[in-house]
Order: C-alpha cells, then structure tokens, then sequence
C-alpha cells in the first residue's frame, strides 16, 4: 500500500512541476526554440514624502502608504511580450528601506534618464514651492526626455495639494490633474470632498471600508467603433481601461481623492532651465491631440451624518454631496511626436492598504486599524468576488504600463505578442495559411482578445494607418445622426484583413522553420510582419473594390425597387391583385 501512494505522490509532483513549467513557457520566463525574448521596458519610480517621522511617505515596502503590491506585479508581468525592469527611488528616504536609491535627483552627474522607458511619479509632498520640489533644471530634463524620446509619465497625488512639490510644474501632467491649491483641489473633508467609499459590508460608510473586497464603480469614456454592420452601434473604453474580461469600470475605493481635469489652454508654452519655449500641447500638421478624462468616480448620496453618535450613514467623515469627478486621464502624445501621459484622481487606486489590506505591524495604521483576522486585513484577496475585482484592477495597471511605451517599443510588443499568438497552442494547431485573410483575421482578434485585451489589436494597428484616424467617428453624437454606410466596410474589416495578412505569413514561417534546428530569427519574424500588414491592406483593397462593382450592378435593382408604387387596396382581405404598379 505504501509503495501504490509512493507512486501516486510522484505522478501528482510530475503533473504539478509539468504545470509550472507549461506556465513559465506561457509566460515566457522559460524561452523555447520558437518564442522571441520579451521586450523590456525600463520603469523609474519616483516616490517622495514628508521626511522621518512623517506619517505621509510612500515606500515601495509594506505599510499603509506603500507600493509593494504593484511592484511585484510589474515584476512577474504575466504576459509573455514584454517585462517591466523597475528602479524604485524617493526624493528623501523610503521609510523601510526598500528603495533603490534615496535622495534621488534627475540632476545626479550618474543618472542617465534615456535609459529609461517610462517614469512613475507617486507624489505626496504638498506646496507646489516647496524647497525640496522639482527644480528647473530637473524639469527641462524630464520635459526634454518627454519631447525627443517620447517617454511616457504615470503621475498621481492625493486630495488637496498631495503631490504638487514633485508633479505639480511636470509639463502636461500640470494641466491633466488639480495639484496646487490655485487649481482649488477637493480637500479631505466636508461636503465637497471626493468620497468614493462604499459601504462595507454592514449600514455604515467607515475610513477601513477603503481596505475590504468591494470596489467603487466608474464611468468610462466610450469611444464609437465603426462596426461591421451599418446598423449595429458599437463601442470600446480607452485602451487602459479594456480589460482581458471586457470593461474595465471599477477602482478601489477612498474618503477623499483628488481630481483629474482636461487642459483649459491648448495653446500653452513652457520653459524650464535650458529648454525654453516649448509647446505644451503640440500640432504637428495643425492636429492637436489633447488629453481626456476617460473614467469618472462618483461620490454617493446616502453620505448622512453618523459622527459622535449619530443615526446617519457615515461614521467617518459625515455628509457629503453627490457629484461625479475626474478619476483617470489620458494623453496620446504619440500623435504629436510626444510621450504619452496618464494621471489618476489619487494613489489610493494604487497603494498597498487599499488592495491587499490594512497594514498589521505596530504603529503601521493609525488612521483605522482592524485586527489581523479581520477581512478588511487582506483587501481584495479575502473573497472569491474580490479577487475577480482584483484581477481586473491589476489588468488596468498592466494596461497603463503598456500603453505608456513609446511607439518603437509599441511595435516590439506588437510583433512579439501576435508572434507568441500564432504559434502557441492551441492557434498553430486549428488553422491553416490557406484560410481567407478574413477568417484568419478573426482567429487572430479573437486570441489576441483573450490573451491581452479587446482593444489591443486596434491601439497596435491604428499608428500604422494614420490616413484612417480621420475617419474614425470620435463623438458619440455622431452615430445618433450618421446615415448608415452601406456601400464602404469600415476599420473592423480592414484590422482583420491585416491581422489576417500577419497570420498568414508568420504561419507560414512557423512551418518552415519547424523543419529546422534551432532558435527563430527575429529578423524573419519582423519580416514576416511587415509583409503581412502589406498583404492585408493590399487585399482589402482588391477585396473593398470588387465589393464595389458587385454594389454597382446590384444598382440598378436598387434603383427600380424605390421607383415601385404600392396600392393600399392589395392588403386589404380579401382584395387579390398586384401588390403594386
């Protein structure tokens, strides 16, 4: 009987090491012969805060201000085209030691910012003319890296002026978000503060209601898509906030958050030390792409007085006024040749105590400690519904990194993404070079959907088809009056077409090199690539053409049959004849 476990216990070991490996080959932490390495891209955090002994200074360790979870997220990205290498550092000294590099400056004789794709501001020192602020000379370095190497900047802060010494002079981040008390942000109290919170799990709205598995619900900006079908409105969410799962509309929850605002002065100009005279918003070719907030936050209106022994709802900060602000904001700089810019009504969405739990050591939390058996100690995970939230949450910072990359880094996700979708199971096995572009097209979207996001493929595709922009419907009003176009297919079709076209010439690379030894050439991938968005556009054209001769001797019908005339009499019983003349 022992002997018949033994061999029990070892099947169940092979099968379980057999997943992990299967995972790691999945995720692309274990490269075979075929799979291209993942592109890397370089993340600076900056971090600041009140100094030692201040309660309000973020560390990338485990207390209530704190990071770690994004940053393990980042760490062990799940997706087997890209890897995020991040460097942690803070403007003073991370409480818990776990920065990379304290005392940081931009200005530092060893610090070289175009080694880095991106940077992440997490600002909490206030006073926008703060000693310790971002000097000029610090701006015109991030200002110029923003320029010429389209780098790409996350920045957030909390209410009132949280964050404004270190984002609040940032150019474009300045204007995207409410920094400076002249902006005249929310505050932490009364009735006009931005109190996201939802009830817990009992009548009454408390500060801890922050850390338990109940997400607030945003609204999303919806862009129109031009559908297949004239007569079918569809749309999507911005790219950051489509999600593996569909819309991504939910946010942890705070009792008070900032507020993300859309430029009042396109026009704007900057200068910072040696970089003078900079446009704020550019307009190449006299096209000014400008930023947008694309989810709002909603404070509730059951917010009743419940303080010092009240009957009313809220027993944390008392009443406060229904209202709807800007939680998320978006800045496509790569239509102006810039980098790309997000922002966020408040780190909270971001930090430790609103996603794994309440802190737990000593003096760790006290603004709301619960003990450690206590569900608002493990945040999201503590719920199977919670952990789905999660997943979703974590799936917008996932987008957000992504979507900050610059349009050369764009292109290495891209291929290597749609690359790893032809060729994994169960893609290679199913389909075949010689299907259609179309249904090759749809194979692809639809993998690429399930794997990355619904909208992945579009915001991949678009840049390398500019002469389509102008034609995408952006407003919705727009569909409420749009005639119906019956005669021309729209985007939808010609993305499949060249998803199709890719499809088919990286299968057929993978076919031919399945008879070879050795690992793939990355070279012949990019080929493979570049021949195949050729391929699709150039077929939907033949395609859309003879599509049009075919309306064209269909004309004619279409003609005659308006010019009919219909006779009441022919619907009445009993009436025979012609139904019309």
């Amino acid at each position: 009987m022992d002997s018949e476990f033994k061999k029990i216990d070892a099947r169940v070991q092979l099968r379980d090491a057999n997943r992990l490996r299967f995972d790691a080959i999945d995720r692309g932490d274990i490269l075979l012969p075929w799979a291209l390495r993942p592109c890397r891209i370089k993340i600076l955090m900056v971090a600041d805060g009140g100094g030692p002994g201040s309660f309000v200074n973020i560390t990338y360790g485990r207390l209530y201000f704190s990071l770690s979870a994004v940053v393990d997220l980042l760490a062990h990205s799940p997706d087997w085209w890209v890897r995020y290498d991040v460097t942690k550092t803070h403007r003073q000294a991370d409480p818990l030691g776990a920065a990379d590099i304290d005392g940081f400056r931009f200005t530092d004789p060893s610090f070289d910012i175009n080694q880095f794709d991106q940077i992440w501001f997490f600002g909490a020192r206030q006073n926008v003319a703060d000693p310790q602020r971002l000097d000029d000379n610090e701006l015109a370095i991030v200002a110029r890296w923003m320029d010429e190497k389209q780098g790409g900047v996350f920045a957030v802060g909390d209410h009132f002026d949280l964050g404004a010494s270190m984002c609040g002079r940032i150019p474009r981040v300045s204007t995207m978000r409410k920094w400076s008390v002249a902006q005249n942000p929310p505050t932490n109290s009364g009735l006009n503060r931005h109190d996201t919170l939802l009830r817990g799990h009992d009548n009454f709205y408390t500060f801890n209601d922050e850390s338990d598995d109940l997400p607030m619900k945003t609204r999303v900006k919806r862009y129109p898509l031009w559908s297949i079908s004239p007569f079918q409105h569809r749309w999507a969410p911005h790219p950051i906030l489509c999600g593996k799962d569909g819309v991504i509309d939910i946010l942890p929850d705070h009792p008070h958050e900032g507020e993300v605002i859309e430029p009042t002065n396109p026009t704007a100009t900057f200068s910072f030390g040696n970089y003078t005279n900079k446009p704020e918003y550019p307009a190449p070719n006299g096209t000014r792409p400008m930023p947008e907030i694309i989810a709002w936050a909603r404070v509730q209106g059951d917010h009743t007085e419940g303080r010092n022994g009240g009957s009313g709802t809220d027993r944390n900060k008392g009443p406060a006024t229904a209202k709807e602000f800007g939680a998320i904001g978006a800045y496509d700089g790569h239509q102006a040749n810039v980098g790309r810019v997000v922002v966020d009504s408040t780190w909270h969405h971001w930090f430790d105590v609103n996603l794994i739990g309440r802190p737990q050591g000593p003096g760790q939390d006290p603004i709301d400690p619960v003990p450690g058996n206590d569900p608002k100690a493990f945040g999201f995970p503590y719920s199977a519904a919670g952990q789905a939230s999660y997943a979703r949450i974590k799936n917008y910072f996932l987008n957000v990194a992504q979507w900050l990359g610059a349009p050369a880094k764009q292109n290495c996700m891209f291929m290597r993404a749609t690359w790893g979708f032809v060729v994994r199971y169960p893609m290679a096995e199913i389909i075949s070079p010689r299907l259609p572009l179309w249904e090759l097209g749809g194979f692809a979207r639809d993998a690429i959907g399930r794997r990355a996001s619904q909208c992945t493929a579009y915001s991949w595709i678009l840049p390398h088809f500019e002469e389509w922009r102008p034609l995408l419907i952006h407003d919705p009003e727009e569909i409420a009056h749009k005639v119906p176009d019956l005669a021309t297919p729209g985007w939808d079709a010609f993305e499949t077409y060249v998803l199709g076209g890719i499809t088919r010439q990286m299968l057929e690379l993978g076919y031919a090199g399945s008879e070879k030894e050795g690992a793939v050439d990355e070279k012949h991938v990019a080929e493979a690539m570049a021949k195949g968005m050729a391929l699709g556009a150039k077929a939907f054209m033949n395609d859309v053409r003879e599509s049009q001769r075919a309306a064209e001797a269909k004309l004619g019908a279409v003609e005659r049959s308006a010019a009919v005339r219909f006779q009441a009499a022919q619907f009445l019983d009993g009436r025979g004849g012609a139904a019309r003349e």
